[in-house]
């Protein structure tokens, strides 16, 4: 019995000594790497999940409003439409030409036409006006029984003049005395939105519908079905009557995956759109992850695995020399701490009496060639005062003291180096010797200075508009800043380019980058003189500063700024001058400055330039303008007034 105990306690202290050490090591890293590998895949999982809903979510948001905005634009021209009409029964024939600019200036506009209280079509955008009697449409019949004067939205309907499928958005029109006096209708052609939506990348099996709230689907990309009835799906049944927005997992009733689905419901007309990711397409990202992780986790464990089984043989073999390495490690520590470094021991004097081997790769220079020579032979001329500095300090320091300084190398170069300095000690105290451990650190220094310069290359480009070279944004609202606090007066001028988006169309975005730039330089080199300030302050809208200048000044530059932009002759065919033009409206306030209300001013009167027919300046009122003046609709006069120079 007792050769067993005494073999088995043998085979434990082997074991004890490498196998099983080595073996609980690799059992404790393969279960710390799956637990990673579980945690990893969890929480990788949960953040694709989140951030699928954060984007769905956001881009149900943006469909919404640009539904709105969509309908929105027809609103607010239909019901210009209506109080013009309201009050002049019959415009004429001139009548159709604004219906024809109207759908010109508005894009998701096919047709807008005048239907009378019989259900004739009387005006059209369309020319010549259609002979047709829309006294059958749902949409005359509504309004035509229900006095309210909302807008309607119906569809979707063929249009009886294109042919094409359409969504009609309609106002009831009255006579002085309130009865039903016809419709004005335009019509949005339901391609206009599924142009829209293929542009955007959901992923396979990815939708997204566009309904009415009363669960009419208006139209469904990518399947592009539109007028099924899907008041009865769980979007209408529980969700919609829940929030007005969402987000939730379902299974599409269009083709039957298991989609995550985020809805919204506009605010200010009846309509919901939805946005839906497969759940496939949403976690496949993180399957391939997983799938990665797992290869990569299970290489890494077969190579610890087969390290291990190495280590553990090496292990008995180094307990058998552990003893010697354990005497000779100490004469070696020195060495293998400092092997790229090199150490120079000085006397009292300063006088190199030992130096490693290793200056020769850091100054070219055998250590013969050192030993007996003074340290500020080698050190450059300016860096020695410092030196001697810290050489005053070091006796009185217990750990030592660091610095950087140039040497010159044997090739004649400068290199910088980094030198930890400190007393040899013995029990008795300091030593009469200095240790120096010198390390070149030339790269680094040179990777300082060039992020110190790439530093101070970002904060310009920060502040510099890259197109036109001019300030940005930030500079401008800095500039501003400090012209308040020593201006006594101020003015400001925003210069909107006319008919640009015209001239892009017709020249391409090259052509308009061009164009930019010749403005940006003018208008640079203008205000040099006046020792103003120009801006690019977004697209084809500039921003002119001018500190201490009154009214008559800032007018009299406007009017020269326009003339100089004149003269540079760019043709621009969507221009009624054949040529490149500006806007220009401008404000003045003296101190104390408002920059807020100034900048406002000048935004309102460069607007009310564009109004009046563009290539004109326009100068704040003294009176402050209307803080909400909406956009002009045909008909309507300025809400704000303003003084054209």
């Amino acid at each position: 019995m007792f050769p067993r105990l005494a073999l088995l306690r043998s085979w434990i202290g082997r074991v004890s000594t490498a196998t099983l050490v080595v073996t609980l090591f690799v059992t404790a890293l393969g279960a710390c790497v799956l637990g990673l590998m579980v945690w990893k895949g969890y929480d990788s999982r949960r953040i694709a999940l989140a951030q699928n809903e954060t984007e769905t979510r956001n881009l149900a948001q943006s469909l919404a409003e640009h539904a709105t905005h969509t309908f929105q634009g027809a609103d607010v021209a239909l019901e210009g439409i209506v109080s013009s009409l309201k009050w002049r029964p019959d415009p004429g024939e001139s009548f159709n030409r604004r219906l024809r600019a109207l759908v010109d200036n508005l894009p998701q506009l096919s047709d807008v036409a005048i239907v009378d209280a019989a259900g004739d079509v009387t005006h059209a955008s369309v020319m010549p006006v259609p002979q047709l009697n829309n006294a059958d449409r749902s949409y005359f019949g509504y309004h035509r029984d229900h006095p309210d004067q909302k807008l309607l939205i119906t569809g979707p309907l063929q249009s009886r003049t294109s042919g094409v499928s359409v969504f009609a958005v309609s106002r009831r029109l009255d006579t002085k005395d309130g009865r039903f006096a016809g419709v004005v209708v335009a019509t949005i052609a339901s391609n206009y939105f599924g142009d829209f939506y293929k542009t955007i990348d959901l992923g396979p099996g990815g939708s997204i519908a566009l309904l009415h709230n009363d669960g009419r689907l208006l139209i469904q990309w990518p399947s592009l079905q539109s007028g099924r009835d899907m008041s009865d799906s769980a979007l209408f049944r529980t969700a919609l009557r829940q929030s007005s927005d969402g987000f939730y997992l379902t299974v599409s009733p269009f083709d039957g995956l298991a989609k995550y689905l985020a809805y919204r419901e506009s605010s200010r007309y009846p309509l919901v759109v939805t946005v839906a990711r497969t759940k496939d397409s949403v976690l496949a990202g993180w399957r391939e992850a997983v799938r990665s992780d797992t290869t990569v986790a299970t290489a890494m464990l077969a190579c610890v695995v087969l390290l291990a089984a190495g280590l553990a043989a090496q292990l008995r073999r180094r307990q058998e020399v552990q003893n010697l390495l354990r005497e000779r490690d100490a004469h070696y520590r020195l060495i293998d701490a400092n092997m790229g470094d090199v150490i120079v021991l000085t006397d009292m004097r300063g006088i190199m009496r030992f130096v490693s081997m290793s200056v020769e790769a850091v100054l070219g220079l055998k250590p013969e060639q050192l030993i007996g020579r003074s340290w500020t032979e080698m050190v450059h001329v300016d860096d020695v005062p410092a030196l001697q500095a810290v050489a005053e300090r070091l006796r009185k320091s217990q750990t030592g003291l660091c610095a950087e300084f140039r040497m010159r190398r044997a090739e004649g170069d400068l290199v910088w180096l980094e030198a930890n300095f400190a007393y040899t000690r013995s029990d008795d105290g300091p030593g009469n010797c200095v240790v120096g451990t010198l390390r070149d650190v030339t790269q680094r220094k040179l990777m300082e200075q060039e992020v110190k310069a790439l530093n101070a290359r970002l904060a310009e480009l920060a502040r510099t508009d890259g197109l036109t070279g001019l300030p940005n944004r930030r500079s401008l609202d800095g500039f501003i800043g400090r012209a308040i606090g020593s201006a006594a007066s101020l003015a400001v001028l925003m210069i909107d380019v006319d008919d640009f988006k015209g001239f892009n169309d017709h020249f391409g975005h090259q052509g308009g980058d061009d164009a930019l730039r010749q403005l940006g330089n003018l208008f640079s080199n203008l205000v040099t003189g006046m020792h103003g300030f120009a801006a690019r302050y977004g697209g084809e809208e500039f921003t002119i500063v001018l500190p201490d200048a009154d009214a008559d000044a800032a007018k009299n530059f406007a009017e020269s700024l326009r003339g100089a932009v004149r003269a540079l002759a760019v043709r621009n065919p969507a221009s009624a001058q054949g040529c490149l033009t500006v806007s220009i409206g401008f404000a003045c306030g003296t101190a104390p400055f408002d920059s807020a209300l100034l900048l406002r001013d000048a935004d309102i009167a460069l607007y009310e330039a564009k109004r009046r027919g563009r290539d004109r300046c326009i100068g704040a009122a003294p009176a402050a303008f209307v803080a909400d003046a909406g956009p002009l609709q045909p008909g309507q006069e300025p809400a704000s007034t303003a003084s054209a120079s």
